[in-house]
């Protein structure tokens, strides 16, 4: 249903349409409650319509079709290598428990059938680590949702139907006829083809979508949430809410003064949609809820195309593969590495908190990306692939002084820099950052090559390019704190009655970890449902 009808009182009301909102939805409704979706944008999907779309679930059912395996004892000792004392062992012992059966429960009310990925956690060296805890939705008919498809957000990065298994399947995602194929079947992927199978199902069963509705306050009595109050096209709306109020309007990256307040730096932009302003932390505040992990993100390297916009803001491109590919090292304006380029990008994104405590300064935070005519001729940068002429935003020299002088980095730092890497790159070795040696540090280089030189390859074809590197994020991980039932933590201790929320809205459970590719969209996903179903079958006033 959409939102013709004015709805002034349901059972449960759910904030937001990412997966974290759309899994709380359909887990609702599956319980016999009514239900309301708020969103505040005109688009479907939040964060998870423009990210891959993959949610990290240890110990599924479908880590056999990859050759992998797992038990809860591994998935637990990893997850608890990589706490550092910020994960509650109850809440991950609940995300490992239940997340299979969520992932069951979404196969068998959507048209949803997910595929294990052989994409390595993270971190596949620590104890406990594997591969195949990270699912795929694959390509969706987008055209299925009626009048909603015209409303299912874009992505930037993702602008053509592509899904995380071609690259294992070894599809072409350059071939016009594939693509074309795709686009004439009306075929969506990645993050846009799990919101779209989500968004199907809770439309199927019945709940109501309400769009340009941006949730201000939560109304209160007698210290419960029964309902929520905001803004539609500058006119006041209130719906009351019988059981429960469910906050999935994910993080607060886009609220400058909340980032300035709460969020550790430095970082020059997030890549997802602007209307990301905590307004889900913000309402849980007001009403008393215990906030955590609120100087944490999920950290990430971006670039932008000068001029590019999106939603009117400027446009945010991840940086993964072009730090990946061979014949490519990122450096700061010394003109010196200082990170592997190939980890994960949570991780990578640390590195530009390095600080100088004798300049008190950070001297990564001004990065290049550095890389010779043999990747150009090779790989993609951004927009621009092999073949195409060399836009203006990639800047070029003759050599690497003269792009150092250019780019303003120190030219002796970067001419010794590449001269010692390219010593052992010819080999396929990174002696300084180990580059090459982590499984996961392979899976996003060339396939066509053999072990570490599949991410290690000399810089010895001039001319030589660049690219700025900023620090950035995928979204932030802090917020309300929440119970095992998904339920928001009062200020004071106890529980706040009606109040549950799930996704980057809540404090993740993850603390600093990123453990795999879908280390955020697996718990929204576990949360969301959970969240969705314990608002379905209690009442506000317990």
């Amino acid at each position: 249903m959409l939102q013709q009808n004015q709805i002034s009182e349901t059972d449960v009301v759910v904030i937001g349409t990412g997966a974290a909102g759309l899994a709380a939805a359909l887990s609702a409704r599956h319980s016999g409650a009514d239900v309301v979706v708020l969103e505040r944008a005109e688009k479907l999907g939040g964060t998870t319509a423009i990210s891959g779309g993959v949610p990290w679930i240890p110990c599924n059912h479908h880590m056999h079709e990859v050759g992998s395996s797992d038990t809860r004892e591994a998935a637990l000792t990893y997850l608890r290598r990589q706490s550092l004392g910020r994960m509650d062992d109850m809440m991950i012992e609940t995300y490992v428990d239940q997340g299979v059966e969520v992932i069951k429960f979404i196969e068998a009310h959507t048209d949803i059938r997910f595929r294990a990925l052989k994409w390595p956690d993270y971190h596949p060296e620590l104890p406990g680590g594997t591969f195949g805890r990270s699912l795929s939705a694959g390509l969706f008919p987008g055209n299925e949702l009626g009048d909603l498809r015209p409303r299912l957000r874009g992505s930037l990065t993702f602008p053509i139907p592509v899904s995380s298994n071609d690259l294992e399947d070894g599809v072409d995602i350059f071939d016009p006829a594939i693509i074309g194929d795709r686009l004439e079947k009306g075929l969506v992927g990645v993050g846009n083809a799990l919101v779209a199978g989500l968004t199907k199902a809770v439309v199927q069963k019945g709940a109501t979508f309400r769009f340009g509705m941006r949730a201000q306050s939560l109304v209160m009595d007698e210290g419960a949430v029964v309902g929520v109050r905001g803004d539609h096209d500058g006119a006041p709306f209130e719906i009351r809410a019988r059981r429960g109020v469910i906050i999935a309007s994910g993080g607060f990256e886009w609220n400058a003064d909340l980032v300035k307040d709460l969020l550790r730096g430095p970082h020059e932009g997030a890549a997802s949609p602007p209307g990301n302003e905590g307004d889900g932390l913000l309402m849980a505040a007001e009403a008393g809820a215990a906030l955590a992990n609120t100087d944490e993100a999920w950290w990430m390297p971006i670039m932008k195309i000068p001029g590019e916009e999106y939603d009117g803001e400027t446009a945010i491109r991840f940086a993964v593969t072009e730090l990946t590919k061979p014949g490519s090292i990122m450096v700061n304006r010394a003109g010196r590495r200082f990170v592997n380029e190939a980890c994960n990008y949570n991780d990578l994104g640390r590195s530009f908190f390095q600080f100088d405590a004798q300049a008190f300064d950070y001297p990564n935070q001004e990065a290049w990306i550095i890389f010779h005519q043999g990747y150009l001729d090779k790989y993609p940068v951004m927009t621009r692939y092999p073949g195409d002429p060399v836009p203006g935003w990639i800047e070029q020299a003759p050599s690497l002084a003269a792009l150092a002088d250019k780019i303003g980095v120190d030219p002796r730092g970067l001419e010794h820099t590449v001269e010692q890497f390219n010593i052992f790159a010819r080999d396929g070795k990174d002696p300084a950052f180990q580059r090459g040696e982590s499984l996961y540090d392979r899976y996003h280089g060339d396939w066509a090559l053999d072990g570490s030189r599949q991410t290690v390859g000399p810089l010895d074809q001039p001319p030589f390019y660049a690219c700025r590197v900023y620090p950035g994020l995928l979204g932030t991980k802090g917020g309300p704190k929440i119970s095992v039932r998904a339920e928001v933590q009062s200020l004071r201790g106890g529980k706040i009655a009606g109040l549950y929320a799930a996704g980057n809205a809540a404090a993740s459970i993850m603390g600093m970890a990123y453990p795999g590719a879908g280390g955020t969209i697996g718990p929204a996903l576990v949360f969301g449902h959970i969240a969705g179903q314990e608002a379905a079958t209690r009442t506000n006033r317990r």
